[in-house]
């Protein structure tokens, strides 16, 4: 754990962010589904009582780094994400998001803040917790940020597909429009290429919220309610996703219910059509 010196405006171990509302409005739903380009029809089938259900990944617009990064913002990334889901979110409904900073630590040449958000509903019932790894270059604040290339990163040429049996993939090949319209239209470095090299970069930086969303859509069409119920996901970011780069979210049940606790493991990523891997991880389900 790093000791940083505390300033109020900035993330700092044990600080307790405001308690704030959170709504996903059915323009989130609309806006999720254009800018990724996925078929929403399904969804519809997944719910009951005639309500279709709520894209589990639109969990993470629940989040906020407001009170939680630091003023020099330069080069962030996001490096982790964890949640976990404990019943399916409900549209045009009044949430409460609760957080406080876990954690933060040193990884290679960045500075990890370690935020935890619980989401709960007008009784206080715990819908899903999320742990964001947030990562920021203290030590430059200028010029462009050294991206390590794919190829040179250990690990990445260790990569292989696990055994198990195979999910049905979910593919898509990303452009600028589709980022605009999934981040609400909003001008920041995942949709404005001036935004972006303000913070170092030499393009706009395809939002990790919108790539662990093909991953969370995969979960949602394979697996249905018992994902939404009890699902947990685990996911490192590993490569950055540019404009045009072509995508492909894949993953492998590892185990299926053999656990002592009878869940099932899955493997999941996403790689780029050159096989650069952008995102990996674990995904757990409960027993049947």
């Amino acid at each position: 754990m790093t000791s940083l010196q505390q300033n109020p405006d900035e993330a700092f171990v044990g600080k307790k962010l405001d308690s704030r509302t959170f709504e996903i409005s059915q323009k989130t739903v609309t806006d999720y589904f254009a800018g990724l380009k996925v078929d929403g029809s399904l969804y519809s089938n997944l719910g009951s009582q005639n309500k279709p259900l709520t894209p589990s990944m639109v969990i993470i617009d629940a989040e906020s780094i407001k009170g939680a990064s630091f003023r020099n913002n330069f080069g962030n990334l996001w490096m982790r994400q964890e949640v976990d889901f404990y019943a399916p979110l409900p549209t045009d409904q009044k949430l409460e998001v609760r957080s406080k900073i876990l954690d933060i630590y040193e990884w290679r040449n960045r500075t990890i803040v370690l935020q935890e958000s619980d989401i709960l509903d007008e009784k206080e019932y715990l819908l899903g917790s999320m742990r964001h790894h947030q990562s920021y270059l203290l030590d430059q604040n200028t010029g462009k940020v050294a991206l390590r290339k794919p190829s040179e990163k250990e690990g990445i040429k260790k990569f292989e597909v696990p055994k198990g049996e195979l999910l049905e993939p979910v593919s898509s090949e990303i452009d600028l429009e589709m980022c605009g319209i999934f981040f609400h239209g909003n001008k920041n470095y995942h949709t404005n290429k001036k935004a972006s090299e303000e913070l170092g970069f030499e393009e706009v930086v395809v939002g990790g919220k919108m790539t662990i969303s093909y991953i969370g859509d995969m979960l949602d069409r394979t697996f249905g309610q018992r994902w939404y119920n009890g699902g947990k996901l685990d996911v490192k970011f590993t490569n950055i996703v540019w404009p045009g780069d072509k995508v492909t979210a894949r993953g492998v049940i590892a185990n299926e219910g053999n656990s002592a606790d009878g869940q099932t493991e899955v493997r999941v990523w996403m790689e780029k059509e050159d096989g650069t891997v952008t995102i990996v991880g674990n995904a757990y389900l409960p027993e049947h």
